[in-house]
């Protein structure tokens, strides 16, 4: 029975504690411990020594400069150096005349439509937005689909209304709305890319149909000619005192956070790692500390929040320290039983003994 107990204990302590991690309720003990140090070990422990070197070659190869940048960078994190001919290949992606070719065209096609690839084109979206030009296209866009009753995509119209109340506070305050007008023009370029994960679009929609209450836009949308800019940016200027966003703005800010991390391209990138809002927060803080590495850190170690790195250690950690201490707690009872088992013998003998050495006074 005492031995089922401490096997018992054995399972259901270790099993508390991952059900805690996982809960965040040991964050506190967790932030003490140095994250680098057991990051460069996870990855020393699942990256080979060719590894990077391939990776990089192959996102040239595919025009994906920026995950080449991104490789080499960990690269240097992990202090590998690559082969000659690695970084002769990189080199010749980064001329001036390379990098103008590439880029000029990426930017205007992400201007103009909001949607794109690589790093120029999602800054492209971004500024679109940021002149309130890409919210404007996307309501007439969206907003004609609404009022003909056809299918349209409510977290793209409904932070494009988000976007001009936010952009129309920004004026008013001189710029203090300018995180939350990053974060708008960040989650809809994600979600135009398909980086935007179902659960979290999910959440986010929730969000978004609080803050816009849209069978009033609707009332609004019918009575504008969607096909004039001017007009529909009117009418929804009008419109924009009924925005309610104070709930979008913790998502908003994050976002801008993870830009200035990381940049606008990789925070849409990043993206494809979050499934609610806790994840984002893991996210953005782990892009925070890594920079640009953090993708792909999180591609080759599979691990999406710096808690994630120091949680492994720590559960196995946790786990010695309590299988050590049920031994010491066992070896304790054992002898402690030992050693009443030798008194009672002891005790035994010497009264067989006293007993053998007493006259028997009947004799």
């Amino acid at each position: 029975m005492r031995a089922f107990f401490f096997v018992f204990l054995a399972i259901v302590i270790p099993g508390g504690l991952i059900l805690a991690l996982e809960a965040g309720l040991l964050d506190a003990y967790l932030e003490e411990i140095p994250t680098e140090t057991l990051i460069m070990q996870e990855l020393d422990a699942v990256v080979s020594a060719d590894e990077l070197d391939g990776r990089i070659l192959e996102a040239l190869a595919d025009n994906r400069q920026d995950d080449a940048e991104m490789y080499a960078e960990i690269a240097a994190y992990m202090d590998r150096e690559l082969a000659p001919q690695t970084r002769d290949a990189l080199a010749a992606s980064q001329t001036t005349t390379a990098v103008v070719l590439r880029n000029t065209g990426s930017f205007f096609e992400g201007f103009v439509s909001g949607e794109g690839s690589d790093s120029a084109a999602f800054a492209g979206a971004v500024t679109s937005d940021l002149t309130v030009i890409g919210d404007i296209r996307d309501i007439s866009s969206e907003g004609s689909k609404m009022v003909a009753g056809e299918d349209y995509s409510q977290i793209i119209l409904g932070l494009s209304v988000v976007g001009l109340a936010v952009t129309a506070g920004t004026v008013a305050t001189a710029g203090g709305g300018l995180p939350a007008r990053v974060g708008v023009s960040l989650l809809k370029v994600a979600k135009k890319a398909g980086t935007m994960t179902r659960s979290f679009a999910d959440e986010l929609g929730t969000l978004v149909s609080r803050a816009v209450d849209f069978p009033a836009l609707r009332r609004t949308l019918n009575d504008v000619s969607l096909a004039d800019p001017a007009s529909t940016r009117r009418a929804i200027g009008a419109y924009t005192d009924n925005v309610k966003s104070a709930e979008l703005f913790p998502v908003l800010s994050r976002m801008d956070e993870m830009r200035t991390a990381v940049g606008p391209a990789e925070s849409v990138r990043l993206m494809r790692y979050v499934d609610n809002t806790r994840d984002l927060e893991n996210v953005a803080d782990m892009s925070m500390t890594l920079g640009v590495k953090t993708r792909g850190i999180i591609e080759l170690t599979g691990k999406t929040s710096l808690r994630a790195f120091k949680g492994a250690i720590n559960i196995l950690r946790w786990m010695l320290e309590w299988v050590w201490a049920l031994g010491v707690a066992v070896l304790g009872w054992l002898g402690l039983a030992g050693s009443r088992r030798v008194i009672k013998r002891r005790r035994t003998r010497s009264a067989q003994q006293s007993a053998d050495t007493t006259p028997n006074k009947l004799a």
